[in-house]
């Protein structure tokens, strides 16, 4: 799966550094870095490595240089930097929605203090290449909303999209914004929209799921959305450009059943309301902006992320038993 995406490994003079690497898509990015070959320095706020040992062997894990530190802390980000000394910056840590509305207050410190951190530390030291993560929950701040629901998260990430906006107009610190909208594949464990993923699980561990939402969402693999990140950061850009990134815009239904076909068996069933994110919105302006980062057809991802959670199920690596 990871030999889908073009990395050009010349196109990095140094390391990339890679905030929130121990999740999911932070996970795709360092393992599609490491195995092209291009210096790897993640920084996370623990040394929990579960996620990328799915994807990378132990000699591409251990090739990654690894930091720990509070992405909430200036300090501890400034160490990071300045101990990486990383020729581009993929911004990945974040809290997901739930957590937000949980704790709001660690919600704005990590979402919101941890960008400003990240954009402050790549202003004094210099780095001319910056992507971040946004969302498309992002759009529930926006004045035309697209029928999206408002969010905590939501708007830290409108937040981050407006920093990003006054750093490169007051101090030409160049980024790229891109607003994932739900993402399936390995790794994908938390979050509201995890379901999806947790279905294919399901199926590939012989077990009953619901997915708690139906109608048309996104279905954007782990390793497109990562690899958007990489080409993001594979040269200097300018201003401070957003985009929406969903993949294939199916409903739940029509995933399921591409499920059943790689798994005629699995009792995989929907239910409860749609989930109000505007995620119809065409990957096309991403695309046209960095070029070819690779695409993942959804039956032949389905299939795969199949065949890898069987196989990593039979090896230990993952755990069916208890499914949220």
């Amino acid at each position: 799966m990871l030999d889908r995406f073009p990395i050009d490994r010349k196109a990095f003079a140094g390391p990339v550094l890679v905030t929130g690497a121990g999740g999911c898509i932070g996970s795709w990015v360092i393992a599609l870095l490491a195995r092209a070959g291009v210096p790897v320095v993640a920084f996370d706020l623990s040394e929990d490595k579960r996620r990328p040992r799915l994807l990378m062997t132990d000699a591409e894990l251990a090739s990654v240089r690894w930091l720990t530190g509070d992405i909430a802390d200036p300090a501890a980000v400034r160490a990071a930097l300045e101990s990486a000394k990383p020729a581009a910056i993929v911004h990945l840590a974040a809290l997901q929605v739930p957590f937000c509305k949980a704790d709001p207050i660690l919600g704005a410190k990590v979402n919101v203090v941890g960008t400003v951190n990240v954009f402050e530390g790549a202003r004094q030291l210099g780095v001319r290449r910056l992507a971040y993560a946004s969302s498309v929950a992002a759009h529930g701040a926006m004045e035309e909303g697209e029928g999206v629901m408002s969010t905590l998260y939501g708007a830290y990430k409108y937040c981050n999209e407006q920093t990003a906006k006054v750093y490169a107009q007051d101090w030409g610190v160049a980024s790229v914004g891109i607003r994932p909208g739900v993402v399936y594949g390995i790794g994908r464990d938390q979050g509201l929209t995890s379901k999806t993923t947790f279905a294919i699980l399901a199926a590939a561990a012989g077990k009953p799921y619901d997915v708690p939402f139906r109608g048309g969402v996104s279905w954007l693999h782990a390793g497109e959305v990562a690899s958007a990140f990489i080409k993001a950061v594979s040269q200097d850009r300018s201003g401070a450009p957003v985009f929406d990134q969903n993949g294939a815009y199916v409903t739940v239904e029509e995933g399921l059943a591409l499920i059943r076909k790689v798994a005629p068996s699995a009792s995989l069933t929907c239910s409860g309301a749609p989930l109000a994110f505007p995620m119809h919105l065409p990957d096309t302006a991403l695309r046209q902006y960095l070029g070819d980062y690779g695409e993942v057809p959804l039956a032949e991802g389905i299939r795969e992320t199949h065949a890898a959670f069987r196989s990593l199920l039979e090896r230990g690596l993952v755990d069916a038993t208890s499914l949220p």
